[in-house]
């Protein structure tokens, strides 16, 4: 008989509390700075609260990956009881967090890092089928070697509004952003689930 799984993932899935519930699974949030203070995503600081201190301020925030010490931690309050854990990062192009997972789940015994090579949406569809192989009665290896494979499956991109957080994080030019709002136009970013990466994909209008 197997043991029990308990299935996890970074904040950064972006399941929502409905489907994390439906699903029970865990979190461990991002760290997030802002003006001088970390904070615990989705925990203590939420979106909104991101946006008015840029209102106010025009401090953008900025993240720190989550540690290999805080993932044994983190893992440990389930493998001392028996537990295997499932656990899926955000991708390792955007983040050192899949590597500090790695090398955490090779310090104890039933953990199981899985690389989303995404993020949001993304990683969160991956995150729903680790839980439906879970409830099917998967053993927990089966099910990472498995949820791994799909990551090549999962694609995902978004539309962005307008491109002053880019202009302000230094990503793009102020002529880029000042072009973009005369055009309205409206670039697509496109996540590379081979890598993780994002990248400018086609330039919407209107």
């Amino acid at each position: 008989m197997s043991n029990p799984i308990i299935l996890s993932a970074d904040s950064t899935c972006d399941l929502g509390d409905e489907l994390r519930a439906r699903y029970n699974v865990q979190y461990y949030p991002f760290h997030v700075i802002l003006d001088g203070e970390t904070y615990a995503d989705g925990v203590d600081l939420m979106p909104d609260q991101i946006y008015e201190v840029y209102r106010e301020k025009k401090i953008l925030p900025k993240t720190a990956a989550i540690n290999t010490a805080e993932y044994v931690e983190y893992f440990k309050q389930w493998t001392d009881q028996g537990y295997e854990v499932i656990h899926l990062t955000l991708g390792s192009g955007l983040s050192a967090t899949y590597n500090n997972c790695r090398l955490a789940a090779q310090e104890l015994p039933g953990v199981y890092a899985i690389d989303s090579r995404n993020l949001s949406t993304g990683s969160g569809l991956l995150v729903i089928e680790a839980a439906e192989r879970i409830a099917a009665g998967m053993p927990a290896a089966q099910i990472a070697e498995e949820v791994q494979a799909l990551t090549s499956h999962s694609q995902a991109s978004f539309i962005i509004d307008t491109l002053e957080f880019l202009y302000k994080g230094g990503r793009c030019s102020a002529l880029a952003m000042l072009g973009a709002n005369m055009l309205q136009l409206k670039p697509c970013i496109e996540v590379d689930n081979a890598s993780g990466s994002m990248n400018v994909g086609k330039k919407y209008r209107g």
